[in-house]
């Protein structure tokens, strides 16, 4: 029997055959083949808002294993959702580094960098990462529009200041807020300061600075006087009827102050205030029973910060609303003789005294009707009575109300 010989090289080949598939199952353990690689994913979001960043650059680079495996480096992008992923890493540990520019990067030696173990056929969702915005040398854009608060007028001249923080703009126009200022961008609050000649300084407080901003319409509140009234001249039957007046102070047509005040006895001050720093005013003043002469009209200094004192003469600037008022007597029991007479106890206005007598030539005896005539009495006020005497004793009307100015006497009928 021939025995059966083997070939060497055929041998050789299959030895060749066996070491190649040893070495691939080697590689593929490692992920080098890229079979049995694995993945990640994860979200980059801004730490202040947490809504997430796009295109930010994301690193993911391997570390050395001892092996003499070449560190590997891989890159790419987060999308609109600040989404990020690789796909095909090798079973390694792997660091991810992330930049974007206006952002602090985060580095492989910070210590929110992220570190992972890729496993081989494993997708792995790595945390949240939350990038901090780094403002420096970043500017955005605040505007608004000053406003008068009295009048809502835009606000167009006077010496302008605004401060943003640490940031200021001096000696401006007001309307140049309309336009806008850049200011450096800043992260928490942040404090507004405007001041314009004339008016009271505002401050407004913001949370941050870190985007354009409109401040909108900003009122401000003028720099103010006021005027101090008193009553003079006041007629005694005024001042027991304590009256009260309503006072308009006006700029233009425009109402700037108002207040009201009893024309009394005592302390008969009132205060027009907060008139807007030189502004002049025309004072109006209603009053029960007067008409004013005219407008009173004051005028402040420009630079002016304090009081005015004005006085309202009842006298001077006023006159007295009047009616004439007609007195008749009636009575049974006249006398020829008789002295008849009437006078207000209020404003002590007296009618002509009256002697009665019988009609000369006639027998119809002593008129039991007799017309004093008329007087011009205030109106508006309600008198006591009016009082009449003749050789009988005294009369009186009580309650009589003179309480307009109408064309025609008003009639007292005293009994």
């Amino acid at each position: 029997m021939i025995k059966e010989r083997r070939d060497p090289k055929s041998f050789g080949f299959l030895m060749a055959l066996f070491l190649v598939l040893v070495g691939c199952l080697v590689g593929c353990d490692h992920g080098s083949l890229g079979l049995r690689g694995g993945s990640v994913e994860g979200y980059v979001v801004d730490s202040r808002t947490l809504v997430g960043i796009a295109s930010v650059y994301v690193t993911a680079t391997s570390e050395e294993d001892g092996e003499d495996t070449a560190v590997a480096t891989k890159y790419t992008t987060t999308d609109s959702n600040g989404k990020y992923s690789f796909s095909s890493l090798r079973s390694n540990v792997w660091k991810l580094t992330f930049s974007k520019t206006g952002y602090t990067p985060i580095d492989s030696k910070a210590s929110d960098s992220i570190s992972v173990a890729v496993v081989n056929g494993e997708n792995i969702f790595l945390p949240r990462v939350e990038m901090v915005q780094n403002f420096t040398n970043q500017y955005v854009r605040v505007k608004g529009v000053l406003r008068d608060s009295i009048n809502g007028n835009t606000i167009t001249y006077g010496n302008t200041n605004i401060a943003f923080g640490n940031t200021s703009f001096s000696n401006r126009l007001p309307t140049e807020l309309a336009s806008g200022f850049d200011v450096p961008s800043s992260v928490g609050a942040i404090k507004v300061i405007i001041s314009v000649e004339g008016y009271k300084t505002l401050t407004i407080a913001l949370d941050n600075l870190v985007n354009d901003y409109d401040l909108g319409t900003i009122s401000l509140t003028p720099e103010t006087y006021q005027i101090v009234g008193r009553w003079t001249n006041a007629p005694g039957w005024v001042v027991s009827a304590a009256p009260t007046a309503t006072i308009i102070a006006r700029s233009g047509s425009n109402v700037v102050s108002r207040t009201t005040s009893v024309v009394g006895d005592g302390d008969q001050a009132f205060a027009l205030e907060n008139i807007p720093r030189g502004t002049s005013v025309s004072i109006e003043v209603e009053l029960l029973g007067y008409r004013m002469n005219s407008p009173i009209t004051v005028y402040p200094n420009s630079d002016f910060q304090g009081t005015i004192y004005q006085n309202f003469d009842l006298k001077n600037n006023f006159s007295a609303i009047t009616r004439d008022v007609r007195i008749i007597y009636m009575s049974s029991t006249i006398s020829s003789g008789d002295r008849v007479g009437a006078y207000c106890e209020q404003t002590g206005t007296r009618w002509p005294e009256v002697t009665v007598t019988n009609p000369s030539g006639l027998t119809l005896g002593t008129p039991e009707v007799v017309d004093l005539g008329t007087q011009a009495l205030p109106t508006g006020f309600d008198f006591v009575g009016y009082m009449l005497e003749d050789s009988s004793g005294t009369h009186t009307a009580t309650g009589v109300k003179i309480n307009d100015d109408g064309s025609e006497a008003q009639i007292v009928t005293i009994k």
